[in-house]
C-alpha cells in the first residue's frame, strides 16, 4: 500500500511541474518553486485521509472519538503532541526533498525520488537497529538489514559520483 501511495506522490510531483515553472517565472527562488504545489497535492491527500477516517468510524463500532477523548488529559495531550510532531516531520521531508531536487540536474530528476525513498528505508533500518527493535529477530534478519543499509549507502554514493561526472 505504501509503495502505491509513494508512487502516487511521485506522479503528483511530476504532474505539478507546470506549477513549478509558473512559480519560477514569478521569480521564486529555485529552492522553493515546488512548495506551492504541495498545497494542492497534500490537500487532496488530506481530504482522502479524512474521508477514510470517517468511513472507518462509521463501519467499525469499536472506534469512538468519545472513548478516545475520555482518556486521561495528559495522555491525550501527549498523543496530540506526538501526532503534531509526526505530521510536521512528514511535511518537512518534502521541503528537504524539494531543496535536494532543485540541486539535481534536469536530466537526472528521476533520481531524486529514488534517493528520497532510499533515505526512508535507510533511516528506518538504522533507527530500528539503534532502538534494538530487531534484538529478538535473530542474527540472519539483522545481518540482512545491515547489509541492506550498506547497499543503500553505497548505491547513493554511486549515484552521487555519477551525477558529479
Amino acid at each position: 500500500m505504501c509503495g502505491i501511495f509513494s508512487a502516487g506522490m511521485s506522479f503528483a510531483m511530476n504532474a505539478a511541474k507546470p506549477m513549478h515553472e509558473a512559480a519560477a517565472a514569478l521569480g521564486v527562488d529555485p529552492l522553493y518553486v515546488a512548495l506551492p504545489s504541495y498545497v494542492v497535492i497534500m490537500g487532496g491527500g488530506a481530504i482522502i485521509n479524512l474521508g477514510f477516517c470517517f468511513i472507518r468510524l462509521a463501519k467499525v463500532k469499536d472506534l469512538s472519538l468519545k472513548a478516545d477523548f475520555s482518556l486521561a488529559k495528559p495522555l491525550i495531550i501527549h498523543n496530540l503532541l506526538l501526532s503534531a510532531l509526526g505530521g510536521l516531520m512528514w511535511y518537512l521531508q518534502f521541503f528537504f526533498y524539494a531543496w535536494g531536487h532543485a540541486r539535481i540536474p534536469a536530466q537526472y530528476d528521476y533520481i531524486s525520488w529514488m534517493l528520497h525513498m532510499s533515505f526512508y528505508v535507510l533511516c528506518g533500518g538504522i533507527v530500528g537497529l539503534v532502538l534494538k527493535e530487531w534484538n529478538n529477530a535473530g542474527r540472519r534478519p539483522v545481518t540482512v538489514l545491515s547489509l541492506g543499509c550498506v547497499v543503500i549507502i553505497v548505491a547513493a554514493n554511486i549515484v552521487g559520483i555519477g551525477m558529479a561526472n
